[in-house]
């Protein structure tokens, strides 16, 4: 792909800082003096683009060089000026100027300044070794190969005419610019050269005996199948001197047709491009050569250098303007004017204004000299201030500093914004009692800048809660040193601050995560245990009641430890809800319809001082939530408020609505991107104690007295909204209110799986091995199975049951607990299928989240979850045999 032109940007800096030391038109230069001294005859002008880079080139390369080289230059100005006597003057002049002189080497660029030294050399500088450089018509049989070398201006007309013709392909004709000229002649000799190899292909006609006004009018009749060629020259008429790419532009003014040429300075004047040298590098190898005979190489030993010094360069303004495409052109191609793909580069740029005053004296120029120089150095600081300003405002710390008053002598935008002041200029010589809206931070921020400038030490990374313009709290981590002058004396103080908020927020969530991760250990841990209670007790409590008449007294007390039973494995399973994510009851719900339900049924019980402002949106798209679990979400942050507003007059306002989240939104909250819900349930009571908003969501955390709660209600909301892959936040503050933020997703729902809970008692027939290492369990369990229809056989253990199954005992159905000392059940069931694989296995287990990332056997065709009653298990054992 193309690349941006990043050496011509590097010479156009180069020469905007030559200008400083660049003569007026007319006048000589003659820089300071150095190890060597040298003579350089320029054929044109200084401003015309061309000579202008080769001078530049020339200068690089002596800079680079590590020589101090003095130079002095002469302008010949044939382009303007080529008229018959010019030549014996300008040799008049530099005679009478150059008689006492003594020079080095003499540099010479373009051809009238070679052929003026071959003529004139020996008069004006005898002896001295000659550099050419820019030469268009070289006759090598008239040097003096002893003493003269350098380097021929050869373009390659044929490689752009190529080029040119790879790219309009349906262009058949080729226009030549040009004028008469010494170079233009040379230039037009060239070309003809080229022509044998394009016939049949180009139909060529050269323009170089035309005006400029002429060229505008028959430009404008050329027919679209017209390429046009341009020889670089300038034009003079009515008092008016026209560049080359003043011309260039005028042409190109009068005609949409594409334009090429071969000189890279014409490049960005109304051209497309093409195959172009650069009289920079000309002039950089002419400067080259020069230095190795200074050092005492022989010119005769310097071969004179005929190769082509080019590049593919191309105006992508023109490319647009044309319908070119970049893929039409060379590899490694070259573009100016190319806009940047992503970004914008920030760059330097150093506007010097000159005067040139060609008639003063001496002791003027010096003194324009002068204010040229410092104009230049307060511009560099005027450059520098700038940079620095937007440096501090690009950082995102909040940075100000202070004099030994404590008042304020800058900050940066960060700073300003975050506290809410308009600009840095607005903080000047003001202190913090004045600007900032928390007089204890203020206070604070005055009391360390009495400690730095006191003690003269920094302090480091000191965090300190503050609410910033919007009056939302933040923290920040505090950064003091004292600031010293040149002296080493303390004149201030700077203070840098990172918003650290979002890290508090992280600490606090990973703190959260890990007391809930600790919680849910011990709830796991339990809850096996008490499952395995709960089931005995269950089964036991059933088996009892078939030997009794149900009207009895008896059988009515064992119905109560039934409904005790019961209520002990909904508190398993809230403990369970905030300790473990599943998604067993999650189906598809309207979630909008689901929190208008639990509004109106919540309205109903809140007595009349509360009032009730609701507003519920969203789509009607079916999403895949627990609505048991959403429903008690509600009910719990409701009971929260009205129990925080109390006999006091106040509003509950319940929100919901779609959103959609962006993808950097989503990342800051952990949650999938897309659609989601936003549920907002705030009051207006008492608020919230800072102290206390960190372990709200603590499990058995409360405020309330003793007979208030159980410190389980927001647990259990963390736990739900977590099971949802969701966040909740929240913002309170003394006698504001208190406002619970939930951002839930929007998933679709999934396949579900019915539950067998609720079913009703279910009869069988056929075998099976019943597995438990819980005496009370492998009592009372089979005598379930055996009076619903079943033979059993027990085992206590994984190892008796695969004894059992070795006595190739006809079995329809192995359950086995998932917990077992040695083999477990899923081990188990491993062992069953290699041995026996058309048995059908049924888990059981009291810690269902411990099967969460286990490969499961494909004979396990169920799993069942303790405390279970009989139905339960009867519905489970049917349907793990007949499936």
């Amino acid at each position: 792909m193309p690349k941006q032109a990043l050496p011509v940007l590097t010479r156009i800096l180069l020469a905007l800082l030559a200008i400083l030391i660049t003569p007026s038109p007319g006048f000589s230069q003659k820089e300071a003096a150095g190890d060597f001294s040298v003579f350089y005859l320029n054929s044109y002008h200084d401003g015309y683009a061309w000579s202008d880079d080769i001078r530049e080139g020339i200068r690089h390369r002596f800079q680079e060089s590590g020589h101090r080289v003095e130079i002095q230059m002469e302008y010949m100005d044939t382009k303007v000026f080529h008229r018959p006597g010019v030549t014996k003057r300008l040799l008049e002049l530099y005679r009478e100027k150059y008689s006492n002189e003594e020079y080095d080497i003499v540099i010479v660029s373009d051809d009238d300044a070679l052929d003026f030294m071959l003529d004139y050399g020996d008069e004006l500088f005898p002896g001295l070794p000659i550099v050419f450089c820019g030469i268009n018509y070289l006759e090598e049989e008239l040097l003096d190969r002893e003493r003269t070398t350098g380097i021929v201006e050869n373009f390659n007309v044929k490689r752009t005419l190529e080029l040119a013709l790879s790219i309009h392909q349906d262009k058949n004709r080729m226009v030549v610019i040009g004028d008469e000229s010494t170079t233009g002649i040379a230039i037009k000799g060239q070309i003809k050269e080229a022509i044998p190899d394009f016939q049949g292909r180009l139909d060529f006609e050269f323009w170089t005996q035309y005006s400029l006004d002429e060229i505008a009018d028959k430009v404008k009749d050329l027919p679209q199948d017209t390429l046009v060629y341009f020889i670089p020259f300038f034009y003079s008429a009515g008092g008016q001197v026209f560049s080359a790419g003043e011309v260039l532009e005028n042409v190109a003014g009068f005609s949409d047709l594409p334009i090429y040429s071969n000189w890279e300075f014409l490049l960005g004047h109304g051209m497309v491009g093409g195959n172009l040298i650069s009289g920079f590098e000309h002039g950089s190898i002419a400067a080259g050569m020069a230095l190795d005979i200074l050092e005492g190489k022989s010119p005769a030993d310097i071969p004179i250098i005929h190769d082509i010094v080019d590049q593919n360069m191309f105006d992508y303004n023109v490319l647009q303007k044309q319908g070119i495409k970049q893929t039409q052109l060379p590899p490694e191609s070259v573009l100016i004017n190319e806009p940047p793909a992503f970004y914008e580069l920030d760059k330097q740029v150093f506007w010097v204004i000159m005067s040139s005053l060609g008639a003063l004296v001496i002791i003027l120029a010096f003194l324009v000299r002068s204010i040229i120089h410092k104009r230049i150095v307060e511009s560099r600081i005027r450059n520098q201030l700038a940079f620095q300003e937007s440096l501090m405002d690009t950082i995102p710390q909040l940075v100000c500093w202070k004099d030994l008053n404590q008042r304020y002598m800058g900050a940066n935008q960060a700073f300003t914004d975050f506290f809410g002041i308009e600009s840095p200029d607005k903080i000047m010589h003001q202190t913090d009692s004045l600007l900032m809206p928390s007089r204890d931070f203020a206070q604070w921020a005055a009391r360390m800048d009495k400690q730095v400038l006191q003690t003269g030490q920094a302090l480091r990374k000191v965090r300190m809660s503050v609410r910033d313009q919007d009056g939302d709290s933040s923290w920040l981590e505090v950064n003091k040193i004292p600031l010293r002058d040149e002296k080493g004396e303390i004149v201030g103080t700077l203070s840098t601050a990172e918003n650290i908020t979002n890290e508090i927020n992280l600490e606090r969530q990973l703190l959260q995560s890990q007391k809930m991760e600790a919680m849910g250990t011990l709830a796991g841990g339990i809850s096996h245990d008490f499952n395995n209670i709960l089931t005995s007790i269950m089964n036991s409590t059933e088996l009892a009641q078939g030997d009794l008449d149900p009207d009895s007294p008896a059988y009515q007390d064992l119905e109560r430890v039934l409904k005790a039973s019961h209520r002990g494995r909904d508190l398993v399973q809230r403990i369970l809800t905030f300790s473990r994510p599943s998604q067993e009851g999650f189906r598809p719900t309207v979630l909008p319809e689901l929190v208008r339900d639990s509004v109106s049924l919540l309205q109903s019980s809140l007595p009349r001082n509360i009032e009730v402002r609701s507003s519920v949106s969203g789509g009607y798209e079916p999403v895949n939530v627990n609505p048991t679990q959403i429903s008690q979400v509600v009910m719990n942050l409701c009971t929260n408020a009205f129990q925080a507003i109390q006999d006091q007059k106040g509003t509950l306002t319940i929100n919901l609505e779609e959103i959609e989240l962006d993808v950097y939104r989503a990342e800051e909250l952990d949650m999938p991107a897309g659609k989601a819900f936003r549920l907002e349930i705030s009051d207006t009571g008492p608020g919230i104690d800072r102290r206390d908003l960190d372990k709200i969501f603590d499990p058995f955390f409360t405020t309330k007295s003793q007979s208030g709660g159980t410190g389980l209600g927001l647990a259990v909301v963390l736990g739900i909204v977590k099971n949802h892959k969701g966040v909740i936040q929240v913002d309170s503050s003394p006698d504001q209110g208190t406002s619970f933020e939930i951002l839930l997703p929007a998933r679709e729902p999934g396949n579900q799986e019915s539950s067998p809970s609720g079913a009703s008692l279910k009869r069988g027939s056929g075998t099976l091995l019943f597995v438990e290492d819980d005496q009370d369990l492998l009592e009372t369990t089979p005598r379930s199975l055996q009076a619903m229809g079943y033979s059993v056989f027990s085992a206590s253990s994984a190892q008796k049951a695969l004894e059992i199954l070795g006595q190739d005992i006809p079995l329809d159905l192995v359950i086995t607990d998932f917990d077992m000392p040695g083999l477990n059940g899923i081990e188990l069931a491993k062992k069953i299928q290699a041995e026996h694989p058309d048995l059908p296995v049924m888990l059981i287990t009291g810690r269902i989240q411990a099967l969460e990332g286990i490969e499961q056997p494909d004979n396990i065709r169920l799993t069942l979850s303790k405390p279970f009653n009989q139905a339960d298990l009867s519905q489970a054992v049917s349907t793990a045999i007949t499936d």
